[in-house]
This record gives C-alpha cells, sequence and structure tokens, in this order.
C-alpha cells in the first residue's frame, strides 16, 4: 500500500525544487554572460562561478533576490492553498460525520497529519455514539413522556412519547403535527397550557416560570390525559436545545378534581354549594372593584316550602328541590352559577350584568319555575330578591341588601322579584 505522503514533505520537497530552480536560473544567467564576455573580448582566461557571484552587478543582483522572493512567495501561496483544502475537507468531513454518527475515513485525506487525526478522532466518535445510545437507554426506560426540542421542532423523543402517540418514529410525528401542542384541550374549569400563553410559546412560558406548577390536557381516544410539565434550557456555542418532561398525574389530577366537587356540590342538588358561593362571589367582588366589571346577584327560595314538606313528605320536597335546580341551571348562562344557599333557599351570580337585565333573568326564572311540572309532587312557586353590586361594597352589605328584597318579596304576595334599585 502507498504511504500517504506528509504536510512536511512535501513543504520540504517544494523547498528543495524551489532552491534547485533558483540555481538553474543563476547557472543559465552565469553561463550566458561568460558566453558573451568571451565571444566579444576574446577572454583566455576562464571565469570561475566564485568570481561571477562576487562582482555581479548590483541592478542584477537586486533582480535575483526579487527573483528569489517571488518563488518563495510563489511557494507560500502553493502550500497555503493545499494545507486549506485539506483543512476544509478535514472540517466537512468531520462535520458530518459527527452529524450521522459515523466513522471517518482516513484514506479520503491527500496528507499523512490529516490522515492520523481522522484515525484519532474516530475513537471519539465511537465514544459519542456508545455515550448516546447509553444516554437513550435511560430515557426510553423512564415512563414519563421526554423530548428534546429546538426553537422550532422537536429533535428527539423517547419509546413513551412514541407508544402514547401509538407512532413507530418521530419522523412519523413530525409528518403530520408540528408539534405537541397540537393536542393541547381548552377546559373551562383549570388553567391548562395553551400553545400560547400571555402572548408566547408554551414552551418559553414554561421556561420563564420554573416555579409555576404547569400541566396540560391531552385528549386520546376519547379520554382525557393530564401531564405535568417541565422546561430546561441548555445552550452551547449558539444551539439551542430544550429538554421538555411530561409526567403522567391523570389518576391523580382526576382524584383531585372529584375530592374538589365533592367539597364544593351541593350532594342533594348537585349544584354549586355555600362554600363554593362564597369563593366565586369573592372572586367576582374582586373583578368589579379592579376593572369596574358590573354583576348581579339573585336570591331566592321555594314559597311555603314547609307545607310541601308536611303534605307530601321530605322525599317528594328533596324531588321539588333537585327539579328546581335543573330548571334553573338549565335556563341561565355556562357562566353564571347557581348556588344552594341553605334549606330551600338559592342564589345566582350573573357576571357582567347590569340590573336591568338581571331582573329580566329573575323573571324568566320564576316563570320557568311556576310552568314547572314535577310528577307526584305539587305545583310551586319561587320569590326573588336581586341587586347589582356597588363598588367597595362589602360582602356582608351586598348579600344584606339581597335578602332584604328576597325577604320584601315575601311580604309583597310571594312569586315575585324586588330589586334593589
Amino acid at each position: 500500500m502507498k504511504e500517504k505522503r506528509t504536510l512536511f514533505g512535501t513543504v520540504m520537497i517544494s523547498l528543495s525544487m524551489a532552491a534547485v530552480f533558483f540555481i538553474v536560473i543563476l547557472a543559465i544567467s552565469w553561463l550566458l554572460q561568460y558566453f558573451v564576455e568571451y565571444k566579444t573580448l576574446g577572454l583566455s582566461h576562464e571565469i570561475s562561478f566564485y568570481n561571477y557571484i562576487k562582482y555581479i552587478p548590483a541592478p542584477q543582483m537586486l533582480v535575483l533576490v526579487l527573483f528569489g522572493f517571488f518563488m518563495i512567495g510563489v511557494l507560500a501561496k502553493f502550500i497555503s492553498v493545499q494545507l486549506k483544502r485539506s483543512f476544509q475537507r478535514f472540517h466537512l468531513r468531520f462535520l458530518e460525520s459527527l452529524q450521522k454518527r459515523e466513522m471517518m475515513d482516513p484514506s479520503e485525506f491527500r496528507f499523512q497529519e490529516f490522515n492520523n487525526l481522522a484515525k484519532l478522532v474516530n475513537p471519539l466518535i465511537e465514544k459519542i455514539i456508545f455515550n448516546e445510545q447509553q444516554l437513550q437507554t435511560i430515557i426510553d426506560a423512564q415512563s414519563n413522556m421526554i423530548m428534546t426540542r429546538s426553537h422550532d421542532e422537536l429533535i428527539k423523543v423517547n419509546r413513551a412519547f412514541l407508544e402514547f402517540f401509538n407512532i413507530d418514529s418521530l419522523e412519523a410525528f413530525k409528518a403530520e403535527h408540528s408539534c405537541i401542542s397540537d393536542f393541547f384541550e381548552l377546559d373551562e374549569q383549570e388553567e391548562y397550557l395553551q400553545p400560547l400563553v400571555q402572548q408566547m410559546s408554551w414552551v418559553t412560558y414554561v421556561q420563564r416560570n420554573p416555579l409555576k406548577t404547569h400541566k396540560v390536557k391531552i385528549k386520546k381516544n376519547d379520554e382525557d390525559y393530564i401531564f405535568m410539565v417541565d422546561a430546561k434550557l441548555t445552550t452551547l456555542h449558539g444551539i439551542y436545545r430544550v429538554v421538555i418532561t411530561f409526567s403522567d398525574v391523570s389518576d391523580m389530577e382526576f382524584e383531585r378534581r372529584t375530592l374538589v366537587t365533592e367539597a364544593t356540590t351541593d350532594p342533594l342538588t348537585q349544584v354549586a354549594n355555600r362554600l363554593k358561593f362564597e369563593t366565586i362571589l369573592e372572586k367576582q367582588i374582586d373583578l368589579a372593584n379592579r376593572y369596574n366589571n358590573n354583576f348581579c346577584l339573585i336570591m331566592f327560595d321555594v314559597d311555603n316550602f314547609k307545607k310541601v314538606n308536611d303534605v307530601y313528605g321530605h322525599i317528594v320536597g328533596d324531588l321539588v328541590l333537585k327539579e328546581l335546580a335543573n330548571c334553573v341551571k338549565n335556563n341561565i348562562r355556562k357562566s353564571d352559577t347557581i348556588a344552594r344557599w341553605g334549606g330551600e333557599e338559592f342564589v345566582v351570580i350573573l357576571p357582567h350584568t347590569k340590573l336591568v337585565t338581571g331582573v329580566k333573568i329573575a323573571q324568566k326564572l320564576r316563570t320557568q319555575i311556576e310552568a314547572l311540572e314535577i310528577a307526584d309532587a305539587p305545583k310551586f312557586t319561587c320569590s326573588f330578591g336581586i341587586s347589582e353590586y356597588k363598588k367597595h361594597q362589602s360582602i356582608e352589605t351586598f348579600m344584606h341588601s339581597v335578602d332584604t328584597k328576597l325577604y320584601e318579596a315575601k311580604h309583597r304576595g310571594k312569586n315575585c322579584v324586588v330589586s334593589v334599585t
């Protein structure tokens, strides 16, 4: 096998060739001058090369020196071009080998130095491949979904990710989806991440708020999954990478929501209980004081409910309360809240509602309840008191004003709506 030429050897050969070429030119010029002088002057003695060099005129010597520098410059340019081309080729092949995770072929390089360097680099690439395979094995062993993302696309995912989406490779996922956020679901009752949060991408938002708990809701095969999300940023020499972890907390989340629902729902009527109502009312008051939002509060109860219990029994009385709650729920907006205040008394919060509109809603509810027919139960009516919140009014004062109007409705003959003007 032919041995590779070394860069040092190439430089030495080039210097030797330049020196030989320079001596040849010098000898030729000496011979020409000797021949001319011999013919014109008839010199019989020989002119030695030493004497020729010794007595070369200054202009002629300058030309020779400049010629020598020119040869050195040409040689330096030739060597730099060769070195630059060899280095560029090595650099490109090195980057390609790193990207594709494959060994370099030393025989591709012209000079022995780069050939030897490729042989030194190959064990490092092999070690990188081994470490990445080992790391991927560890990541694949995790039950959480783990993905690596640049600023605009997914780069790597683990086995849990592929199994969750029932795909064979990341390429299959990217062929149909640009990001996992395509699967994010919206929930009106919970604050789950969306593709855009506060005018920034969900990844950036999670990175910038590391102390906050981030959750997403993903629907797969008509089943909801809840994940806790964490994102860590790493950068090196301008390379941007984010490692994102999705931890499945569906069971814990659904259990938590069940407990919260049980703690804030009236067991008989399945509407909000008094605790939930007070929480929502405080929030509405805070929004009203901060942003000048209008909202109204309706309080109503069943007229002569004690008579229903006494005559028809508590089972029928409970049925009346349940059907009453369902009737009201079906005739208010999703943003409105009905809650059981206690016994046969209920309250309804109407956000973004002025008193005039609130009175119309209360009148509608009154007529719907009056027309309600329940098997094995008597016809019944309700009395209503309604008030619009005034800025910086205390909860106690506000509730008292509504309760007073309900009391007034009772004294006006019941089955009516009385408002606070």
